[in-house]
């Protein structure tokens, strides 16, 4: 490997360690929306369902991408959950059991995004 192949790697790993605390910045500066959002559902307000469906799927996502395992994984299940709930009627009403466990499972989002560091990551 060339002198200009290793400068190339590390701009490359810089860039990308760059874009990995992007996420996790912004991921965390959401977090205020996601309690939001949760609060709001578990009160009976349907209409946050959507707008946490779409939140879920991009941390998802950029989780799985970005090497984030365990944000990745508690945003698939708070995603997989409301695919279910939004597919089941138009104007969803959220069963207790059903509610519970995404409450729950969002609020292991919560604490997975609270968590998360880049420290000792690539």
């Amino acid at each position: 490997m060339s002198m200009d192949d290793v400068d190339k790697e590390a701009r490359l790993l810089g860039q990308l360690a760059g874009i990995r605390e992007s996420f996790l910045r912004r991921t965390q500066g959401d977090l205020p929306l996601l309690r939001e959002l949760l609060a709001r559902i578990q009160a009976g307000d349907s209409t946050g369902l959507v707008q946490l469906q779409t939140y879920a799927h991009r941390i998802h996502g950029g989780g799985a991408t970005f090497d984030f395992a365990a944000i990745s994984e508690s945003a698939g299940q708070v995603e997989n959950l409301l695919d279910v709930l939004i597919g089941t009627s138009a104007a969803p009403v959220v069963e207790p059991h059903d509610l519970r466990r995404l409450v729950e499972c969002g609020r292991r989002l919560v604490l997975e995004i609270g968590a998360a560091t880049t420290q000792g990551s690539p």
